[in-house]
């Protein structure tokens, strides 16, 4: 199971966290605010088939669209972290096109591209992100918690053809899947602070529709207010059929590794 080496991975990096300020008195976790930047671009796949708001779909990103990533929107990020409890605000969007030559008919809010045809596409993903940890077992510089929250995919699909004569049919839709988050995270602080690590596994079940989140955050403050931020996220959205609705099966996944910069204070 993929929480097992997460889990693993939280005592691992707490444990070595402590080697960085070897004698120092244990004082409680100390509070700290931290604003920055980011940039994110998931490899983004999946499919769709049955009813999207009254309209029939049926198309697979990857084996139908071919798409990749095209570029970027940088984001905020807002953390805080005391003591006792600890929050984190994020958002980013990512794009994608692709452009390729249909070998199914492929249907996108009622509008079909049969097999044969030149299908250009762009897909925006903005995600927004909002964590409340409380946290269970606390040490001056390492902590284990519990996630609440919520994680919002706000996902623009567009598609056209490209006739060789004729003109182009083009068709849009939009799918939004607000998201609740419930897990586990851990993190520490090292070298007097010049290091911070977290990690962090979230799932969720209901009605055979499950969702999974994972990811690692490491951050390297070169002086005490200023720093750079590294992370790695994978998620897994699975809606079967007859689960959330009944008449739409609905598979997204996205994984990458973001960057950024960030203040301290």
């Amino acid at each position: 199971m993929r929480a097992l080496p997460i889990v693993l991975s939280l005592c691992t990096t707490a444990a070595f966290a402590q080697l960085g300020a070897p004698g120092l008195p244990a004082s409680g976790f100390q509070r700290t605010w931290t604003l920055g930047g980011q940039t994110f671009g998931p490899t983004l796949t999946g499919h769709f088939q049955g009813v999207q708001d009254g309209q029939p779909i049926f198309v697979d990103l990857d084996k139908d669209l071919g798409l990749g990533k095209d570029k970027t929107t940088p984001g905020f990020f807002l953390d805080y972290q005391g003591p006792r409890f600890a929050f984190q605000i994020s958002n980013g969007t990512a794009e994608y096109r692709g452009d390729r030559v249909v070998n199914r008919t492929v249907t996108v809010n009622g509008t079909s591209y049969t097999a044969g045809t030149r299908v250009l596409s762009h897909v925006k993903l903005a995600s927004v992100d909002g964590i409340w940890t409380i946290k269970f077992v606390r040490e001056s510089d390492a902590w284990l918690g519990i996630d609440l929250g919520v994680q919002a995919w706000t996902l623009d699909l567009d598609a056209s053809s490209a006739p060789m004569v004729g003109s182009p049919v083009a068709s849009s839709t939009r799918v939004t899947a607000p998201i609740p988050q419930l897990g586990l995270s851990g993190g520490s602080r090292g070298f007097n602070g010049a290091v911070e690590a977290k990690a962090y596994v979230h799932y969720l079940g209901y009605k055979s529709a499950k969702y999974t989140l994972f990811g690692a955050d490491l951050r390297v403050y070169p002086v005490s207010w200023f720093g750079l931020r590294a992370f790695y996220e994978g998620g897994s959205f699975d809606v079967p059929k007859g689960s959330v609705k009944d008449d739409l099966e609905l598979k997204l996944d996205r994984k990458g590794v973001g960057l950024g910069a960030v203040v301290r204070f």
